[in-house]
């Protein structure tokens, strides 16, 4: 009985990249991320890339706050999809700069890049007004991948 609860646990595993061996709680979205790169510049490069792809269509959905933040003055509602406007273009910035600096093998100005597109102004703005972000899930899901980006970009193994 033994035997094969052990081995109902081993075929459930899941096999793990070595990109993904430092990520604790997200393992299953870095394994996606990577889509499957063998060498640690395409790992980063494509999670890099799943990331921008999440972070534009964040962007592209700012039109969603105004619902969320329906009771304060019209000033104050364009001041607050300017912020998160500006929030989500910061992140979308920070990535690309960070693809520059890892097509130019500048490992350190792409942690640095990476750092800075954890932004999270537009959840902290809205937070301060009461506001629930009609997006929140998306926008937890974008800072979990870019945590995922700087996880493997800390590791810099060879598969």
């Amino acid at each position: 009985m033994a035997s094969v609860f052990v081995q109902s646990v081993v075929a459930t595993r899941i096999q793990v990249s070595p990109f993904c061996r430092t990520v604790r709680r997200t393992r299953i979205l870095c394994n996606s991320m990577i889509n499957g790169a063998t060498n640690w510049h395409d790992a980063i490069g494509n999670a890099i890339n799943a990331t921008l792809s999440q972070a534009k269509e964040l962007q592209s959905k700012n039109e969603l706050i105004a619902p969320a933040v329906g009771n304060l003055s019209p000033a104050a509602k364009k001041s607050l999809q300017g912020t998160c406007n500006e929030s989500f273009q910061t992140i979308i910035d920070m990535l690309q700069e960070g693809q520059v600096a890892l097509a130019a093998g500048d490992i350190a100005t792409l942690q640095t890049k990476l750092s800075a597109a954890l932004d999270t102004e537009c959840d902290d703005e809205l937070s301060n007004f009461g506001a629930t972000f009609p997006l929140a899930n998306l926008s937890k899901q974008l800072t979990k991948k870019v945590s995922v980006c700087l996880a493997i970009t800390a590791q810099n193994v060879v598969a």
